[in-house]
Parts: structure tokens; sequence; C-alpha cells
């Protein structure tokens, strides 16, 4: 299309144009940005904010399946808690009945014992006695017999010659005829009653002691029934104990997850009323912007690119946590190789190095010394002229260093040769003394061409080697924990 005088017509309408078409209250401000553009901007943000708020609510919906599922478990584990507990009550309680019972068993037994002793101590006592009445009667039947007097008859009944055997089975018949023998001469007459009588007391104690022994072998299973329980207890209430300590560990873990997951919904929720507040703002705005063009639909293709990218994130993410976490893995593993293999590595280094620096430390001041020396030596000889000093120099042996050790030469400097005479008038002066060998420092690399020595340069130059020293230990023992 095109005007009369060939003027272009615009194909479309501009928005300064719009504007005025639609709302004709004021001219256009060239500053300002695009409406369209802003409004484009804005349903783009609100459509982004709505599928966040919907993710943001499925998340939060996730939460509080996954806080309820932590709290049925909690309580699960409260309630095994709380049984667990009942039971290691009542086996406390078990235990001290059965110690309860076990001292009084005890005491029975003590008791028995006692009873025990008593009877042996009266069975031992009636055997004395009848063991003195056979000895009596042996006495009595080795002495003559008078004539006048009438030996009267045994006594012995079957009876008691049956009970006799009961409890004394080896005696003969004999025997027991001399045990129930009278002597009439005697001072208490033996009567066939009174030997009843010791034998019946005699069975008496024989069956309660009987007694005593079965009941003390019952109290002794009894005791070891109860021991063997006790044991059995202690070992019940120990495998409770574990399992108490392992479910209250499991119980904290609980609240600490219940307590992040409080946490993160708490996060999101405020996540979520910022963007509803968002959301609001941004509607309040699209109200009042002038009306516009609708919003273009996202394509099924950008929708497609969006997943993508989400899932490759996600994917490089994981990846990260994942190297992250085996990074943290190798760490570990490499600090524990290095701090096993290199220990011994790094005690014998650093005693080398402590070695070197001890013997550097004691160069130095030799050196030191020797530049005070010659500096007094210098002032106060200062007429001396330069050749005898070199030749006293030179007659010395100097003071060699090397890395690792340091040798000192031994021999006295050797008198210097005599120097020529001055003049006449005045008197030649003494020689000086000749320096000590070991205040004379000087190095191979630091002699000068005239034959004097730089001891500061030689001290720069220890220290120089000193550091090198200390590099290459050091690259030796990062070496070793690397493994190259």
């Amino acid at each position: 299309m095109e005007r009369r005088g060939r003027i272009p017509v615009a194909r479309f309408r501009t928005q300064e144009g719009k504007t005025r078409s639609r709302s004709r209250v004021r001219d256009p401000d060239y500053n300002e940005q695009d409406p369209e553009t802003d409004l484009f901007t804005l349903l783009e943000d609100n459509i982004a904010l709505k599928e966040e708020n919907k993710a943001l609510k499925i998340e939060i919906e996730d939460g509080k399946k996954a806080q309820t599922d932590l709290e049925e478990e909690k309580n699960k584990v409260c309630n095994e808690l709380s049984d667990l507990k009942k039971q290691q009550l009542g086996n406390e309680t078990q235990i001290k009945e059965l110690t309860t019972k076990l001292n009084k068993i005890s005491t029975e037994r003590h008791a028995l014992d006692k009873l025990h002793k008593m009877k042996i101590d009266k069975i031992d006592d009636l055997e004395h006695e009848l063991q003195a009445l056979q000895e009596k009667h042996k006495l009595l039947a080795a002495k003559p017999k008078p004539t006048a007097l009438v030996h009267s008859a045994p006594i012995a009944s079957p009876g008691l010659s049956s009970k006799l055997l009961k409890i004394l089975p080896t005696l003969t018949s004999t025997e027991m005829e001399s045990i129930v023998d009278v002597e009439p001469t005697a001072t208490l007459p033996i009567t066939s009653d009174l030997v009843e009588r010791l034998v019946d007391e005699f069975q008496t104690l024989k069956s309660s002691m009987n007694a005593v022994e079965l009941q003390l072998y019952e109290a002794n299973e009894k005791i070891a029934e109860l021991l063997e329980n006790q044991h059995h207890l202690e070992e019940e209430n120990e495998t409770m104990r574990t399992e108490n300590t392992n479910l209250t560990k499991v119980a904290k873990l609980l609240t600490e997850n219940m307590k992040e997951s409080v946490e993160t919904s708490k996060k999101m929720e405020a996540a979520l009323i910022k963007l509803k507040q968002r959301n609001d703002e941004l509607n309040a705005r699209t109200r009042d912007l002038t009306d516009g063009p609708p919003a273009p639909s996202p394509s099924p293709t950008t929708v497609k690119a969006n997943e993508e990218f989400e899932q490759i994130k996600e994917e490089v993410e994981s990846q990260n946590r994942d190297h992250n976490e085996r990074i943290v893995e190798m760490k570990t593993l490499m600090e524990a190789a290095i701090e096993k293999n290199t220990n011994d590595e790094l005690n014998t280094f650093k005693l080398k190095v402590e070695i070197l620096e001890e013997e550097l430390r004691k160069a130095i001041a030799r050196a030191e010394h020797a530049e005070i020396e010659l500096q007094k030596y210098k002032k106060s000889n200062s007429n001396i002229s330069t050749n005898s000093l070199t030749t006293t120099f030179a007659q010395t042996e100097p003071l060699i260093i090397t890395p690792t050790t340091t040798t000192t030469s031994t021999e006295t400097a050797s008198a210097t040769a005599p120097i020529a005479p001055l003049p006449p008038p005045p008197p030649p002066p003494p020689l000086p003394p000749p320096l000590p060998a070991k205040l004379i420092y000087n190095q191979k690399a630091d002699v000068m061409p005239g034959g004097g020595t730089a001891f500061s340069d030689s001290i720069a130059a220890h220290t120089l080697q000193r550091e090198k020293i200390i590099g290459t230990v050091k690259q030796q023992v990062q070496g070793a924990a690397t493994g190259r």
C-alpha cells in the first residue's frame, strides 16, 4: 500500500498509536518500557510461579506423609520401649525374688549343716561311750572271777541283737554277748534296758542324719537350679539392655528426622506463602495494566525441553553428590593410609632435619664468632699488610660444612713467614699471632680470588642449602604420602 506521492504507509500500528487509540489521556513516553512486553513477562512469571506453587504443594504433601509415617514409627518405637521397660522391671523383680529365695535357702542350708554336725557329734559321743564300755568289759573279763560269786547269765535278747546287727553289722555273736554281759561287781550296773535305749537313740540319730543329708542334697539341687535361673535372667537382662540402647538410638534418630521434616515443612510453607504473595502481586499488576493480546501458551516443545533440562539438572546434582561422597571417602582412606605409612618416615625425616638444623646453628655461631674475631683483629692490627693476612689464611686449614656434616680442621696454624724489615728509622712491628683454625670459616664456593672470605655470603649460602634440604624432605614426605 502506498499513498499518493509515493509516501510509505506503515503496515502495522506502532505501540504509541495503539496506546493513543485506546487511551487518549497522555502522550507517549519513550523512556518507559513496552507495556506489551511487561505483560508477557508478567504472565510468564505468573505461569512459572503457578507451576512452582504446584510443585511446592506436592512436596509439602509428601513431607506431611513422611512426617505422619515418622510419627507412626516413633509411636511404635515408644510402645516397644515401654514394653521392654516393663519386661526389664519384671526381670529385675524376678531376680530380686530369686536372690531372696537363694538367701533363705542358704540360711536353711547353714542351719541343716549345723544340725548335721550336732548329730554327727552325738553319734561320735555314743560310739566313744560304746568303746569305753567294751574296754571296761574286756578289763573286767581279764580279771580272775571269785569262786563264791555266781556269774549271772547274759541278758541279750534276740531283738537287741537284731538291732545291734542293724547298727553294727560287722559284729559277731560273741562280741554282742560281751557287750551285753553284766558284771555284778561293777559300780554302774549295765542292764539290757540301758543298752536298748542306747541302740534306739543311735538309730534315731542315724535316721535323722540320713534325713538331714537328704535335705542337704535337695537344697544343693535347688541352689543349682536357682543359680542357673539367675544366670539365664542376667543374660536376658543384658540382651534387653542392649535392645533398649539400640531402641533409644533409633528413637533419637527418628526425633531428629521429625525435627528436620518439621523444619522443612515450615520452610516450604513460608516459601508457599511468599509465592502466593508474589502471585497476588502479579495478578494485581496484570489487572492494572491495559488490555493487550492474550498471553501465548507455552509450546509442547518448550515444556519438553524444560522437563529434560530439569531431569539433566537432577542427574548432574546426584552425580555431584556421589562424587563429593566418593571424594570424602577417598580423603578419609588417604588420610588413614598416610597416617599408617608415613609416621615412621616423618619421624626419621624430622630427626634428620633437627640434626641438620643443630649443625647449621653451630656453624652459623662459629661463623659469627669468626667475623667478630676478624673485626677485632683488623682493628688491633691495622698496620699489618694484607700479604701477611693472606699468608696466615693460606697456612690455616679452612672449616668445610656439607649439607649433612660439618668438618673442622684440627691442626693449628703454623707460624707465619717473617716479614721483610722496614727502613731503619721505624722498627718493625711484632708479628701477629696465628688465628686458630676453628675461627676461620672458609667454604670452597666462597673463596675470593684475592684469598678473603665473605662470611655473610657463606651464611646466606648455608641458609639456602638448609631451605633446599627442607624442601627435598617435604617433597619426599609428600611423595610417600601420595604413593608416587
